[in-house]
């Protein structure tokens, strides 16, 4: 309790590092307490942080061997940056504690959560989950030079956000891969896969502690409380009939005990997961209502010439290509049609809704999901080439400009990517979600963010060139007019300013709010506002 001694001396309204003060108690482990705690060095603004301090051994060797493993976690964990991983914002010594900062998941445990929750997780909920958790341990997977494994998936390590959002928790046992290599047994019993018994783990360990966790979940048995390695023999439908055969098949598949009979990457589950939830509205090949070319009248009337229909909204403008139609759904799946027939040429799902505009880089497609991903796909058959993470949803539309690809982030980050690889150039951190296009003209980029800001920066390295601001968030695109700049607000501000220095020229205000971006049109600015105004 507050106020009382906890471990280690520790007791609330302690300073460590003289910045972090204790507040409460959140939760211990076998080696380490987490501590809730305030960050002192924002006086102005309650900044809460997982303060987690590993219980030292009074034994040298093993005391060692605890630093070694503290530091290790906290360098992973420097390395990564994915919506479901928290964030590491400090590690240091006190006192001979190690001393984890961390960002704090304001939630509750999946093991909490089911326990108060009585029943088990409905059968879309836990799709959901699935597809959240495959998309972070893909992302782990997929780590240069070698994969991360995590090693301890299970309901008590998988945090549930307030926005219903999930996050891993203690990376502490979390391994670079390296094939054919034996390590010592670390896990949780009925998690844990029987090669890491052995002391082997590889990326189709998690997806065995995930099937593990999902049947946990789906059925409310303890995997600890059954025989090891059992739980096929008790299949998930025999305990909760409510769930589909489908995914109790995909749950079985990745208990299977040998590692080659389970799905052989997250990405693969993740695509069998998602058949259950996404049904195509459209057979593949869809009979347009017609193949006409619209016929205009004396009074304007038209035919259709095709259509097509997703499961969800489609909140972002297409883009067309010499012969293709490209755009994302908030279905999750981005679709690029024949722009002649309406015929479905592919499709690509990604964990959220898409509500950004594809660009095209040539041979390829650059778009935005609100899973925090920037993808890259070849353009003619949707092969995949590349992603970067962000840390929050991607709700700007990308701008493509040579070897550069510039995009915005709800985590508060302008990145600008190489257009090849994907690989991180340079960032810029805003006071707020960066959903508006960035503008690139010639070597430069014009950024607009939520906090008002509209900053000028060299497209190469992010050089600063000049700020300006307005006194509300900015989501629509700046509009180039000769050599000035014209942004529009959600506050219904319009100003113009040049290019060079970044001086207003002019400031108008109008009764409405600006999302849709401007249009030019000879001398005359065109703009639609929320109200319904056409300005």
């Amino acid at each position: 309790m507050e106020g009382e001694l906890t471990i280690m001396n520790l007791q609330s309204g302690m300073i460590l590092a003289r910045r972090y003060r204790i507040l409460r108690e959140l939760g211990r482990g076998g080696m380490s307490t987490v501590f809730l705690a305030r960050d002192e060095h924002f006086p102005h603004v309650q900044r809460l942080c997982a303060l987690k301090i590993i219980r030292a051994s009074e034994d040298p060797t093993l005391a060692e061997l605890q630093r070694i493993a503290f530091e290790r976690e906290a360098s992973l964990l420097a390395t990564l940056r994915h919506p479901a991983i928290p964030q590491v914002y400090d590690f240091f010594y006190e006192d001979g504690r190690c001393c984890l900062v961390l960002e704090y998941i304001d939630g509750e445990d999946l093991e909490r959560y089911l326990a108060r929750l009585g029943s088990p997780i409905p059968e879309p909920l836990l799709i959901e989950w699935t597809l959240e958790l495959l998309d972070v341990l893909e992302y782990l997977h997929s780590q240069h030079p070698q994969p991360i494994v995590f090693r301890d998936l299970k309901p008590s390590n998988i945090m549930r956000r307030q926005d219903g959002s999930l996050c891993l928790i203690d990376f502490g046992i979390a391994r670079l891969f390296q094939p054919q290599t034996r390590g010592t047994m670390i896990g949780t019993e009925g998690y844990a896969p029987p090669e890491q018994y052995r002391g082997v783990a590889d990326p189709r360990s998690d997806l065995y502690a995930l099937g593990a966790t999902l049947y946990h979940l789906a059925t409310g048995i303890d995997p600890r409380d059954q025989p090891p390695f059992s739980l096929t023999e008790r299949p998930p439908r025999s305990v909760n009939p409510a769930l589909s055969s489908s995914f109790e098949a995909i749950i079985l598949r990745a208990l299977a005990y040998d590692p080659a009979e389970r799905f052989p990457s997250a990405f693969a589950m993740a695509q069998a997961v998602r058949a259950l939830r996404e049904p195509l509205a459209d057979p593949p090949h869809p009979r347009p209502p017609s193949l006409t070319r619209p016929d205009l009248g004396a009074e304007g009337s038209f035919r259709i010439r095709w259509s097509f229909r997703t499961s969800d909204e489609v909140r972002g403008s297409p883009l067309l290509t010499d012969d293709l139609v490209v755009f994302g759904s908030y279905d999750g799946t981005l679709y690029t049609l024949d722009a002649r027939t309406g015929y479905l040429r592919w499709r690509f799902p990604t964990g959220r809704g898409i509500a950004t505009t594809p660009c095209d880089l040539g041979g390829a497609i650059v778009f935005g999901s609100d899973d925090g991903a920037i993808y890259c796909l070849e353009r003619n058959e949707g092969a995949f080439l590349w992603r970067y993470r962000t840390a929050g949803p991607v709700r700007a539309s990308p701008t493509a400009a040579g070897e550069f690809v510039a995009i915005g982030s709800d985590d508060g980050f302008l990145y600008v990517l190489a257009s090849n690889s994907g690989g991180l150039i340079w960032r810029w951190q805003a006071g707020g979600p960066v959903r508006a296009t960035p503008l690139v003209v010639s070597d430069r980029v014009v950024i607009a963010a939520d906090d008002g800001t509209i900053t000028l920066r060299v497209l190469s390295d992010g050089q600063l060139l000049w700020r300006s601001r307005l006194l509300a968030p900015i989501w629509s695109r700046p509009v180039l007019d000769g050599t000035n700049l014209i942004v529009a607000s959600l506050d219904g501000t319009v100003m113009c300013l040049p290019l060079e220095g970044g001086d207003p020229l002019w400031v108008k205000h109008f009764d409405d709010a600006f999302v849709a971006s401007a249009v030019l049109w000879g001398k005359l600015l065109i703009l639609a506002g929320n109200a319904g105004h056409i300005i």
